[in-house]
């Protein structure tokens, strides 16, 4: 519509709104760059919608619509907030989000009677301190702006309820958010937030109110690093840290097993400051059998000393490849400030000794300024070591992590663990709870101070986990040193990484050993805990009366084992697709390889091994493994020169394909901060090794270019045609109608073997399998709060009869996201988990995306979840959940019109396929996490326990929330 059109035809609109004394009017999506003027006769409007236009002002005359109280700005042009709102008294909705504001006038503080605010996605830095005089404000979104902080006052908005800070450059929140009592939504993702503070959002609000007021009480300001010794062994790491602390100088130090570490090692004044800044020792070994744990250790911000012998020469001593170590592990470019800082050191570097050259140009062009400085120190004679450590306190001085201000009970607590750490390598739970208790710290505040110190690796414990959760270990390295005992046994080795459990006590408690000796009691501990860490899991013996056996899978063998290619056959009805997941340094853009990668996945993975029921059947190697996900079909994954090649043979390859690759990608992206994995297909053409790149291939489809050409062997290939699909979607409906009508020859396959599924089959259980996992991993962050899964229905069996409702009661009941079936199944019908709560109108039309799509899902994934239970679909509890999933559907869609309209699979057809249905699905889903959060809130009002109906919280390997029923915890 051309401009000056659209400005006639907004001039209609208005004066046909007027005729009818209109309270509403819709001016949206018209081009307009101006308002017309006659829109001052509207006096009576209550609600005037402006969004997607490009509008940059507003006329004068909007002051004359004194009863307006919704406003809708968003989508337009505007760089400041107009000053003709401040006339908008009875506004108690303003939409001003999607535009290009870089401030808020204190217009802003005129409209009192303001209860929603969206400011989302502008380009503001800083709000006004006028803003806490809104009081009745309950809604601020302000997410994806720059904001560094939130203005004081914040305590003021008392009836604040849904806070939305998400994706800007906070990295910490005024302690005065801890006093909104009313405030049950906040979103901290995406924002560079202090550690503690990142650490205690990831367990949840409560965890964040509990940290802001300890905090609010009284605040201490913490002037330490972490200063971590790497290199190969025998160059001088721990001579080094011991002439740093002035010990005295000791001949033939004994070589470190693990990782050893001194609290409060080095403590160095800054020159121009004063400032005493501490510093915490680790201390690595250097043998390359420890290089997979020690990445474990491996954090920022920290001062990492890559130590070389000069006698040995840089390319003996790897420290290029240990500086990769270090970067690849630690540094993230999107997260500068939390960057690692390296100083190059060469021991023996007297003034009478010989040094060896190191190319420092070359590193310094290849790691950037991640490298501070090189420099020569002996550490037998203190040469080199005074400048050594002002560089080391100058370099602390600059990382903004160093003078944080924190609760002081939280660093009464820390210390207090690190003094009894020096006599007790753990403790007890009770004895923790007692510990805080003497530093005057209750026992909720405890709880989410021992997941801070785990989250940032000065203690190891995991509350949720049946095995570890009573144990308290204070020395971290103190694992790492009994892990190194397992990897160094002969027996071990000799068995491929095969171990006994009963050889733990062998090797944890040796007798021989002075020191260094582990209580019995304490080996299922760390057992649990090597499991944890991605280095082991316990197989499956066919053997009777086999005695409980382990794998360490970094000890795998080299080459594949024999006769892996008969488990590895294209079936007759099965359909191959392959993906590349390319390992690329992120600054460089050059493929990298990953220590320990294709071992992490044989134990991540291990759930799909062929030898899961019986070990002997196992097939993976050290640079890959063939895995087995039954009617998902079958996997091939090897790691070649960072390229890691996924394969999957199936009905419906498509599903299992991206669960593997995302499992991949998650390792990597949560891992390996400094490595960008990014998917690629293999170039079509015979032959050609060429790979192109699935992100790349999208977005030229996108723009509608129609081929891709492969950079091998140069030809161009029609994206249509690579972008193929396997198997089309069908309509859900029809998809769960055919699910129930197979469920005989399912539950058959269950006993015996779904390769005699037929092919319809095998395909549509592969998509519900692919739907329910795409539904978790998009609400992933309203899980740290509680359970997203649930269906309900209304209590008033006439509930359609009164279409003009306000707030109903319904009956909702919890899901065990293990199991994918409602806790009345899991419970023999045990009412636990079903709640009669109130739902309003609004929320229900706020939250139908979400009710629509997880009512599809969940219809979709119940005839699959349900063999093994005493479920049938003919039966009549079978019949009552179909009903109210049928209901959430219903719900949903008489509020879902036009463009709000979703898609029901969350997952395109194909991998590579372009399908912004999906795409459009998943975005509003993902952004609709508040509702969820809402429903928590009211959930809790009536489980004054919030015990989500015996629900248990963990996590899984990819360290998402889960929300499962207790008979499941022991598979986590």
């Amino acid at each position: 519509m051309a401009r000056d059109e659209a400005y006639r035809e907004a001039e209609l609109r208005i004066e046909h709104a007027r005729r009818l004394r209109a309270t509403t009017l819709d001016l949206v999506g018209m081009g307009l760059i101006r308002v017309p003027e006659a829109i001052s006769s509207l006096t009576q409007l209550t609600e005037l919608h402006l969004y997607s236009n490009q509008l940059t002002s507003l006329p004068e005359e909007i002051a004359s619509l004194t009863q307006l109280t919704r406003l809708y700005l968003d989508s337009n042009q505007f760089r400041s907030l107009p000053e003709e709102i401040a006339s908008l008294a009875q506004l108690t909705k303003l939409d001003v989000s999607d535009n290009q504001l870089t401030s808020i006038s204190d217009a802003i503080t005129s409209l009192t009677q303001l209860i929603e605010l969206d400011l989302y996605r502008n380009q503001l830095t800083s709000l006004p301190k006028g803003i806490a005089s809104i009081t009745q404000l309950a809604k601020l979104d302000v997410s994806s702006n720059q904001l560094t902080s939130l203005p004081e006052g914040m305590a003021s908005l008392t009836q604040l309820a849904w806070l939305d800070v998400s994706r800007n450059q906070l990295t910490s929140l005024p302690e005065e958010i801890a006093s909104l009592t009313k405030l049950t939504m906040l979103n901290l993702a995406d924002n560079p937030l202090e550690p503690e503070l990142a650490a205690v959002y990831r367990e949840g609000i409560e965890s964040v109110f509990q940290f802001l007021r300890a905090k609010a009480k009284k605040s201490i300001v913490l002037n330490e690093a972490k200063l971590i010794l790497i290199g190969e062994g025998e160059v001088g790491k721990t001579s080094l840290l011991g002439a740093l602390r002035g010990d005295e100088w000791i001949e033939q130090r004994q070589t470190t097993h693990g990782v050893e570490v001194d609290i409060k090692s080095l403590s160095v004044a800054h020159l121009d400051s004063g400032t005493e800044i501490t510093f915490n020792g680790w201390d690595f070994g250097g043998q390359s059998i420890y290089r997979h744990t020690h990445q474990m250790f491996f954090t920022s911000p920290a001062i990492y000393l890559a130590v070389w012998n000069p006698r040995r020469g840089p390319a003996q001593c790897r420290v290029d490849e240990w500086i990769k170590m270090v970067k690849h592990r630690a540094y993230n470019e999107a997260r500068p400030d939390e960057k690692p800082y390296i100083l190059v050191v060469a021991t023996h570097g007297g003034p009478k000794e010989r040094l060896d050259y190191i190319d420092e140009q070359a590193l310094r062009e290849e790691f950037g300024d991640l490298i501070v400085g090189f420099y020569h120190v002996d550490s037998k004679t203190d040469y080199g070591l005074d400048e050594l450590k002002q560089v080391i306190a100058q370099t602390a001085a600059t990382i903004p992590q160093v003078g944080r201000t924190v609760p002081a009970s939280w660093k009464r607590v820390l210390d207090a663990v690190r003094q009894r750490s020096e006599t007790d390598a753990w403790i007890t739970y009770e004895q923790f709870q007692t510990l805080c208790a003497e530093q005057s710290v209750d026992l909720a505040l405890a709880k989410t101070y021992a997941a801070i110190l785990n989250e940032l690796g000065h203690l190891i414990h995991y509350s949720t986990d049946p095995i570890l959760k009573d144990t308290v270990i204070l020395k971290p390295e103190w694992l790492s040193k009994a892990i190194s005992f397992v990897l160094e046994d002969k027996q071990v080795k000799d068995q491929n990484g095969l171990f006994r459990h009963d050889r733990l006590s062998e090797l944890w408690d040796d007798p021989a050993r002075e020191t260094d000796r582990y209580p019995q009691h304490l080996h299922p501990v760390f057992l649990k805990l090597m499991e944890k860490f991605d280095l082991s899991y316990q197989v499956e013996l066919p053997e009777a009366g086999s005695k409980p056996t382990s794998l360490m899978a970094q000890l795998v063998p080299s080459r594949r084992p024999e006769g892996w290619k008969q488990d590895w056959i294209l079936k007759p009805d099965d359909t191959e697709r392959t993906q590349i997941c390319r390992l690329l340094d992120k600054e460089t853009g050059r493929t990298v390889e990953l220590e320990g990668l294709i071992y992490r996945l044989i134990v991540r993975l291990h759930r799909y091994s062929l030898g899961r029921d019986d070990y002997n059947k196992s097939r993976h190697w050290k640079n890959g493994l063939l895995l087995d996900d039954v009617f998902n079909g079958r996997a091939f994954i090897e790691e070649i020169a960072g390229d890691v090649y996924i394969t999957v043979r199936a009905a419906y390859p498509n599903g299992f394909l991206g669960h593997l690759c995302a499992e991949v990608q998650s390792l990597v992206k949560s891992f390996w901060h400094g490595v960008d994995p990014r998917l690629h297909l293999p170039c079509p053409t015979q032959n050609c090794k060429g790979l192109l790149e699935r992100d790349e291939i999208m977005e030229s489809k996108a723009e509608g270019i129609s081929k891709v050409r492969c950079a091998v062997c140069r030809k161009f290939h029609d994206i249509d045609g690579l972008m193929s699909s396997t198997a089309a979607k069908p309509e859900w409906q029809e998809a769960v109608t055919q699910l129930n009508l197979g469920q005989q020859e399912i539950l058959k396959a269950v006993s015996t073997n779904y390769d005699a599924l037929s092919l319809q089959l095998r395909t549509l259980m592969s998509q519900a399998d692919e739907q329910y996992r795409a539904l978790l991993t998009t609400l992933a962050d309203p899980a740290k709060d509680g359970p997203r899964l649930f269906s309900f229905e209304p209590v008033d069996p006439n509930f359609w009869d009164k279409p003009k409702w306000i707030a109903k009661k319904f009956r909702l009941t919890l899901w065990c996201e293990h199991s994918r079936l409602p806790l009345t199944v899991l419970n023999d019908d045990d009412t636990s988990g079903v709640y009669e709560i109130d739902l309003t109108r609004d929320w229900i039309k706020r939250a139908s995306p979400i009710l629509r799509i997880l009512s599809v899902t969940l219809k979709l994934a119940l005839p699959i979840a349900i063999p093994g239970t005493k479920l049938a679909t003919d039966d009549k509890a079978y019949h009552a959940i179909s009903e109210q999933l049928e209901f959430g559907v219903k719900s949903a869609d008489s509020f879902l019109q036009g463009s709000e309209k979703l898609g029901d699979w969350l997952v395109d057809s194909d991998p590579t396929e372009f399908d912004p249905t999906a795409e459009h699905t998943r975005s509003v889903i993902r952004a609709q996490g508040s509702v969820l959060r809402e429903l928590h809130a009211l959930l809790k009002t009536q489980d004054i326990a919030h015990s989500f109906g015996g629900l248990e919280r963990v996590q899984n390997k990819r360290r998402e929330f889960l929300w499962i029923h207790p008979k499941f915890l022991k598979e986590y």
